[in-house]
């Protein structure tokens, strides 16, 4: 395992332990939380001559996530637009760096549509002045995953890149369901799944860029 995911995931479990026992009031709090994503950053940033497009794609997104991860880690109601906002060109940048190099494949939109129409339907009555700005985001997860639903890649990096933008919108979802369908859910329980699915997410997203255009560059048969 690499050197950079070992880390990814101590630091991933030290923000899980924060979340258990201090409150985004305390100094620590937003460090813990970013950390991780400046791991990953970091990790791809020091081979930057090296990456595609695509891989530099990778990094823009996960910097905007940075910035997300830094405005809802924030105390504070005012902080959620533009966290949704940072994310949401995060999730965008993902969409085209899935694009590159692929064709349409418009029957694989077909599962991605149905969960974004039902899942916003049941948000719409909950939503109020946030309609357009959630509507317009779940939008934007739907076109990740069928983006990477519909990427040409090589094995293991589709599986990870595919694994990793439903896991992201599973935390999304989350997000969603305990702020407006379920706002009487245990905070702890619904912050900790958020993060796990959070993490995992661009873990795999990571893994996904790092096979295709470093690991497999070095040697073709690896996986």
């Amino acid at each position: 395992m690499a050197k950079e995911i070992v880390l990814f995931g101590l630091y991933s479990i030290v923000h899980l332990l924060a979340i258990l026992t201090i409150t985004k009031e305390s100094y620590f709090f937003l460090p813990s939380k970013i950390i991780p994503i400046l791991i990953l950053i970091v990790s791809l940033v020091r081979f930057w001559g090296e990456l595609q497009k695509r891989g530099k794609l990778v990094v823009l997104a996960l910097i905007f996530s940075a910035f997300g991860d830094s405005f809802l880690a924030l105390p504070g109601e005012k902080f959620f637009v533009p966290g949704l906002g940072s994310f949401l060109l995060a999730q965008l940048i993902y969409a085209y760096a899935f694009s590159i190099g692929s064709t349409l494949k418009l029957k694989l939109s077909l599962p991605f549509l149905a969960f974004g129409g039902v899942f916003f339907a049941l948000l719409v009555p909950k939503l109020g002045v946030l309609l357009i700005p959630v509507a317009v985001y779940i939008a934007a997860i739907c076109l990740m995953g069928w983006r990477a639903a519909a990427r040409v890649s090589q094995a293991h990096a589709y599986r990870c890149g595919l694994i990793g933008a439903i896991t992201f919108m599973a935390s999304d979802s989350i997000i969603a369901y305990s702020m407006f369908l379920n706002p009487h859910m245990d905070r702890l329980l619904a912050s900790m799944l958020i993060m796990i699915t959070y993490y995992l997410a661009q873990a795999l997203l990571y893994e996904s860029v790092k096979v295709e255009e470093l690991i497999l560059k070095e040697d073709p048969k690896s996986t």
